[in-house]
């Protein structure tokens, strides 16, 4: 029986281009929880953005996986954090100054809607293909704060290619750090072995489930982690070949619901005693 749904939020939950959930995902949050299964999210972001693309509400994620594995959340208590180290992030910003075009974001811990995210050298219209992301209080800076970081993200508007290239002088230069592409022309860097799915065990073993209770929705390759390490694992139509191959089940597409269909049949499972739909062979 399905206890816990996780669900990554951008690509899977929320359709790209989008600012927030549809009035139906979070009415079947709703509904799952009434039906006494717990709702989490497995994502890249942290909880300012989340109460933006949450219309304002927390309690859709106040249990899950945050900023990619750096912040476990258990009912609305921090379970677990893991904080970036400074010096390293500054190695990848100043890298990345070598390439036009490209800049580094780094996210403060204890950050709140309003509060700054700082942009490594770059321009206002570097940034601008990026403010869903990036936030709207973003702020270019010269050089990495002295702040405690939860995040840190490398843009690059040339090219894939170009991020391509940039990733592997990374990988190279700063073997403390993992580096994961939600998608092109962005990735999120990350503590070497941090990831969603390095953290679906210490979220468990909290809520005191064992992995065949949960199910996680992902679509892209800062899931590949967790897909690979949950028993019940779903990748939406719109994933990318590799979130796909990965994935246990199949379902429609984020821009039609697809999850919210998905945790609807998860409630009506959990109450009839049966297995959900999307799940049958």
């Amino acid at each position: 029986m399905i206890k816990l749904a996780l669900s990554d939020v951008d690509g899977t939950l929320v359709p790209f281009g989008h600012q927030h959930v549809s009035a139906r995902t979070l009415e079947a949050i709703r509904t799952l929880q009434n039906a006494g299964v717990r709702f989490g999210l497995a994502t890249g972001r942290d909880e300012p953005d989340l109460i933006r693309q949450f219309c304002g509400h927390s309690w859709p994620f106040d249990t899950g996986i945050l900023s990619n594995g750096k912040k476990i959340m258990v009912d609305g208590t921090i379970a677990c954090l893991t904080l970036l180290d400074n010096d390293a992030v500054a190695r990848v910003a100043s890298l990345t100054l070598e390439y036009p075009d490209s800049f580094v974001s780094v996210y403060p811990q204890n950050a709140v809607p309003s509060d700054r995210v700082y942009c490594i050298g770059a321009t206002r219209e570097q940034m601008a293909p990026w403010l869903t992301s990036v936030g709207a209080n973003a702020v270019i800076v010269d050089r990495v704060p002295d702040v405690q970081i939860l995040g840190a993200t490398i843009a690059c508007n040339h090219s894939q290619r170009m991020m391509e290239e940039l990733i592997a002088r990374a990988v190279q230069e700063c073997p403390e750090l993992d580096f994961a592409q939600p998608f092109p022309q962005w990735c999120d860097v990350l503590p070497k072995g941090l990831n969603k799915g390095s953290a679906l065990s210490i979220l468990l073993e909290a809520l005191g489930m064992t992995g065949d209770e949960a199910v996680f929705f992902g679509d892209a390759e800062n899931d590949l982690a967790l897909l690979g390490s949950i028993e019940n694992s779903v990748a939406v139509a719109n994933a990318t070949p590799a979130a796909a191959a990965a994935a246990r089940w199949h379902i429609g597409a984020c821009e039609d619901d697809a999850v919210a269909l998905a945790l609807e049949q998860i409630a009506q499972a959990a109450q009839g005693g049966f297995v959900p739909a999307f799940m049958r062979p």
